[in-house]
């Protein structure tokens, strides 16, 4: 079969484009297990990844389904894209203990559905499954009798045609909304353009997807909110527990539990409240590789009601309190963390208390902008949503992200009349305040041109002040320069840090003691007349409420106190607490 092995390729690979085209159909029908509108996204993420990892060249049939399984397991995303996944990891292991024939590679489809079945805690028919399942046993059942691959391919999309259509009346969730299940329909979707491009016929479109289906909008879908708030996935090498022991200890942290892949490495997938105590339990059991943390309960409710039509985006840099981004519906792009071997999500897999222990410890940690995949990710979701996406990240000068959402934006050709992007040249709650201000624009109804507009001039009035605990960190990260830094070290000197016009770090003062520090920045910023006051420390609540209150005395201004970023933490080190503001405009 190895002659064959570029054909099956070329297959895959117009599947996999065929999926992907059918993204934004997908993500509209998504309502099981959680109508957050993602479906279609995390398939086109999974056919990505293959596309883009698989090499077309010359395979032998086994090396082509191995390289297959490795790049869904990279792309898989979400409870269908990890059960597709986990289905092409098992087609490959099931073909690497059978003859290199079509016999073998059909039996192969049709064994790989038990372990498919095997990757939940609690399989569901209605679903993705009942389709391959359905797909796998009329191909297999079908070669039998024809003894032709290309002919058991086209009898068998007919049976899983008729299967994905009766998927509509398997859940009441799905019959109620008199939808058929969206990875259900991925899946199809892939066979079919496999089918077309292997056989060369017209792929038929069930009779039942009619165009008034494909356009009803979200928002009239009846759908339950998620039980759990975050969509999470981890990926381990070297794991030292079986995939079944590994079930038993996540069992009580979550629902929608998938776990894929081989001896090499495993990807879990969970819906949970608690990602961080999910990535401690699994990092006792393997290196961690790889980690995912998606707001379901923000994605529900923007595909459910949206607030607005223009989304504001950040990264996990500009601190805000948690429930105002839920509320005002703000896309948060998480940065990464760097602590020795060891990698975390800022705010979702990271908190204050690991933060806190490792600095303590004295840990080796640094920065890492978000990833490309996360990148394209939140863009993917976010396109068809809105009319229009701002994104504000946080100085360009301290950080790449600001490069690399301008880079995906180019790469996947998107319009400048429909997203822009903003260096704020600002960090922390400074950031913060520069996105409730975008939030506030958008939420009275101003136009997307003038939100931009005033966010840019918004920036020409803000400010930043730390009173830094230690200056070790800043000296290490090259916030400060390292001369400057010595010396003030040596005098143990408590310095205080603000940005300048470009957005780099700059010593504007030095105390005593951080006291002092404080003091002198409250005077500084009593003096101003202030449209917007903010509050953030690095583990050092109670000095920070004691500021806190002491500065909204004396603006005579209301704030808001948060905890610091992990990202800021690892740069102004312990102890350190930084105020913001916006200044008011002058008036002529």
């Amino acid at each position: 079969m190895e002659s064959e092995s570029r054909r099956l390729l070329q297959s895959m690979l117009n599947g996999a484009a065929e999926v992907i085209s059918k993204k934004d159909e997908l993500n509209r029908i998504n309502v099981f297990p959680v109508a957050d509108g993602d479906t279609g996204s995390n398939l086109a993420s999974l056919m990505q990844a293959i596309i883009d990892n698989v090499v077309p060249k010359e395979y032998s049939t086994k090396e082509l389904l191995e390289e297959v399984a490795n790049a869904a397991l990279i792309g898989a995303r979400g409870n269908s894209g990890m059960i597709f996944a986990q289905y092409l990891t098992a087609v490959a292991e099931s073909y690497h203990h059978l003859e290199s024939t079509f016999e073998g590679l059909v039996q192969a489809f049709q064994k790989a559905v038990h372990k498919a079945y095997d990757a939940l805690l609690d399989p569901k028919e209605g679903t993705i499954l009942s389709v391959m399942k359905a797909w796998s046993e009329a191909l297999a059942g079908s070669y039998e009798q024809e003894r032709s691959f290309p002919q058991s391919l086209l009898n068998a999309q007919i049976v899983a045609e008729k299967a994905l259509i009766n998927t509509e009346f398997q859940m009441p969730i799905l019959r109620k909304n008199r939808l058929v299940d969206s990875g259900a329909k991925g899946f199809y979707y892939f066979i079919a353009g496999l089918t077309n491009a292997y056989c060369g016929e017209a792929v038929s479109i069930p009779v039942s997807f009619s165009e008034k289906k494909d356009i009803i909008q979200p928002s009239h879908f009846e759908t339950n909110e998620p039980l759990y708030r975050y969509c999470s996935e981890f990926i381990i090498k070297q794991a030292t527990i079986s995939q079944q022991t590994l079930r038993e200890v996540l069992a009580s942290k979550g629902d929608s539990l998938v776990i894929a892949g081989n001896e090499k490495q495993i990807k879990i997938h969970i819906h949970t409240n608690e990602p961080q105590e999910v990535l401690r339990l699994l990092s006792a059991y393997g290196v961690m590789t790889y980690q995912k943390v998606d707001d379901m309960k923000l994605q529900y409710e923007v595909t459910k009601a949206p607030r607005a039509k223009i989304a504001i985006v950040t990264d996990s840099i500009a601190d805000l309190p948690e429930k105002f981004l839920l509320d005002h519906q703000v896309h948060v792009l998480p940065m990464n963390i760097l602590a020795g071997e060891e990698s975390f999500l800022d705010k979702l897999t990271v908190g204050p208390a690991m933060m806190k222990e490792k600095l303590e410890q004295q840990w080796k940690m640094s920065t890492a902008q978000p990833t490309i995949r996360s990148v394209d990710a939140l863009l993917s979701f976010l396109e068809n949503k809105y009319e229009h996406v701002l994104v504000i990240t946080v100085a360009s000068k301290l950080s790449g992200t600001y490069q690399l959402v301008k880079q995906r934006i180019q790469g996947r050709n998107l319009s400048s009349k429909w997203i822009q992007v903003i260096d704020s040249r600002l960090n922390s709650v400074a950031e913060g305040l520069l996105v409730k201000q975008a939030v506030e624009l958008i939420e009275i109804g101003e136009s997307f041109e003038k939100v931009t507009q005033k966010v840019k001039q918004l920036i020409e009035s803000s400010f930043i002040y730390v009173a830094v605990a230690d200056l070790s960190p800043m000296v290490q990260s090259g916030r400060i320069p390292r001369v400057l830094g010595k010396i003030a070290q040596k005098l143990s000197l408590h310095p205080i840090v603000s940005l300048d016009e470009s957005g780099n770090g700059k010593l504007i003062g030095v105390s005593f003691s951080q006291k002092q520090s404080m003091k002198k920045i409250i005077k500084k910023v009593t003096k101003l007349q202030l449209k917007e006051l903010a509050v953030t420390h690095v583990c050092s609540i109670n000095d920070a409420k004691l500021w806190q209150k002491q500065l909204e005395k004396e603006t005579g201004r209301n704030s808001y106190l948060v905890d610091s970023s992990a990202a800021i933490a690892i740069s102004a080190g312990l102890g350190s607490v930084a105020v913001a503001g916006i200044k008011e405009e002058e008036t002529i």
